[in-house]
């Protein structure tokens, strides 16, 4: 099973698209950090810091994930060190962004200010994980047995990500908590799809642009989020404010602002 059974044109706009979620998703955790950081206590300065070093974070682990990506143009002398590798540059600096969210202040406050829909409507890009079935199952790029638990998973995490928003932001009776569930799910969802990648013997390490789903856009970033909304849920719920967005109208910074009134 390779990548090669896809027809050329259909490879090559699996590429523009599976590159275009990784781009859009600098893009919106970047602009979120913006937002967030001027609804939150920390300093000016801070906060323009702390957005840069979001975006040229994101930006600099997608750009090594999508060189690394390609067997072709990032060659080993020896391809049984891509695997490892491959996990360092995946799962690398998702511990790194986990680590900060604990350790470094500005970060943690940041994450605090978030109103606790934002991170949750980012998971509905999820729904992409179909491509799994469409077009990789259906010519023969991937096993059944990888793409089926895969796609599903990501299907339903993405699919339910705007009704647990919605039921976050209209404070129903146990949002929070089923919010707190439906991110374990997710993570779930992003710890099976390699464990059965590994078990059905599914190629997906350095076959372009397939390979941008274990090194970015699937587990490392799905999961960093789940965590990141995780601790934003139990931060809303210990303040007492499930959505942080009615508490948070007096700080809108003028990024915000220029938004709403766009």
């Amino acid at each position: 099973m390779t990548l090669h059974a896809l027809p050329d044109l259909l490879q090559r706009g699996m590429a523009v698209f599976l590159m275009g979620i990784g781009i859009g998703l600098v893009a919106m955790h970047t602009l979120l950090a913006a937002l967030a950081a001027q609804r939150s206590s920390v300093a000016r300065s801070a906060q323009v810091i702390v957005t840069l070093l979001v975006g040229a974070y994101l930006t600099t682990w997608l750009s090594v994930a999508n060189t690394f990506s390609d067997r072709t143009n990032f060659p080993l002398a020896r391809e049984d060190l891509r695997l490892p590798l491959s996990v360092l540059v995946a799962f690398g600096p998702m511990l790194l962004a986990i680590a900060g969210l604990f350790v470094v202040s500005p970060v943690r406050r940041v994450n605090a200010a978030m109103p606790a829909t934002w991170l949750i409507w980012t998971q509905t890009y999820r729904i992409a994980g179909l491509v799994f079935l469409y077009p990789y199952l259906y010519y023969g790029a991937v096993p059944a047995s990888f793409a089926i638990p895969a796609s599903i998973g990501d299907a339903l995490t993405g699919a339910l990500a705007p009704v647990v928003a919605l039921a976050v932001a209209r404070r129903r009776p146990q949002a929070v908590t089923w919010a707190t569930a439906w991110n374990l799910f997710g993570i779930l969802d992003l710890l099976v799809a390699p464990v059965a990648a590994v078990l059905s013997g599914a190629r997906l390490i350095g076959l372009y642009p397939l390979s941008l789903v274990p090194l970015f856009i699937g587990p490392p970033m799905g999961i960093l989020v789940h965590v990141y909304s995780i601790r934003n849920l139990r931060v809303s719920t210990s303040s007492g404010v499930p959505d942080s967005s009615s508490a948070s109208v007096a700080r809108r910074g003028p990024i915000e602002n220029a938004l709403g009134n766009a």
